[in-house]
């Protein structure tokens, strides 16, 4: 017994270090995960942890090329998602995208990963020993489940994609955050903010901001005051027919639409839907028409 035992861990340890590199590059693929969490989005973590590591794994111990390929090939699986996030989440002053635009190219690396595989296949054919009492070989049975939990992750999550990303007129939208405003100085105070307190069909949304002076500032200091400062965060506003009005574009890889912002300079009169503010507060408008 001691001898058989003995036999089974040297075989998994020979195993183990032959595949050094396969199990480096499937923790590679693993460690994407930190890139979402580190911005504070634990279930989006979830997501990119799935992708990340079946693409990068399914490549690590689907291929049949020697070591150097392998983990050549398997290193720009990793740094291509990478790199697609930071091209995404920080554009530069640009408006951030939101977490549907990074990881849509997730799932493109994991299609081109598929395609490496086939081409993989079809340049070193299978010679790995056969299994016991079956017909497939130890390599044909690695391939299969490889391409098998790759093309399921994919389509899976590119259904899911093509139903939340795109909306009834086929363009891509999400609605304004409150980093595109906040944090206000400490000469302005936030009285309220609702990121979609009006909207329409086709993912149409309307954020409002309602912001007042801490001190006994009147309107026309305020307006000057958010004006400013909305400037400095990167809005282009001119004032327009007694309003400020601006609009920036969105830093992002997608063809997402850009968001506008407009306030008025003067008192706005009452809308249809509710009562005008107080007249010294200002609020602050972002669609993503």
């Amino acid at each position: 017994m001691p001898t058989t035992v003995m036999m089974i861990l040297g075989f998994i340890v020979a195993m183990v270090a032959g595949n050094s590199w396969r199990w480096w590059l499937t923790a590679g693929g693993a460690a994407l995960v930190v890139l979402p969490l580190g911005q504070g989005a634990p279930m989006v973590a979830v997501a990119a942890a799935i992708c990340g590591l079946v693409v990068v794994a399914a490549w690590a111990w689907g291929t049949r090329s020697g070591r150097a390929v392998g983990m050549a090939v398997g290193v720009v699986f990793i740094a291509g998602p990478a790199a697609a996030f930071a091209i995404s989440q920080w554009p530069r002053s640009l408006v951030a995208a939101p977490w549907l635009d990074w990881f849509a190219v997730w799932l493109l690396v994991g299609v081109v990963c598929l395609a490496a595989l086939l081409i993989d296949r079809s340049m070193h054919p299978f010679s790995s020993p056969r299994l016991a009492g079956r017909n497939l070989t130890a390599g044909k049975v690695q391939w299969v489940a490889s391409m098998a939990m790759l093309a399921t992750v994919v389509l899976l999550c590119g259904c899911g994609l093509g139903v939340v990303g795109f909306d009834g007129d086929g363009r891509l939208r999400f609605a304004a955050r409150g980093d595109e405003v906040l944090p206000l100085p400490t000469s302005l105070r936030l009285v309220s903010a609702d990121t979609c307190a009006g909207g329409g069909s086709s993912g149409n949304c309307t954020a409002e901001f309602v912001v007042t002076a801490v001190d006994d500032a009147d309107r026309a200091m305020t307006v000057a005051r958010l004006v400013e400062h909305l400037r400095s965060r990167g809005w282009p506003l001119q004032p327009e027919g007694g309003a400020y009005r601006g609009s920036r574009e969105t830093g992002v890889i997608l063809n997402w639409t850009a968001h506008q912002m407009w306030l008025y300079a003067d008192v706005e009169p009452a809308s249809v839907l509710r009562s005008a503010p107080a007249p010294d507060a200002v609020v602050i408008y972002i669609d993503n028409l």
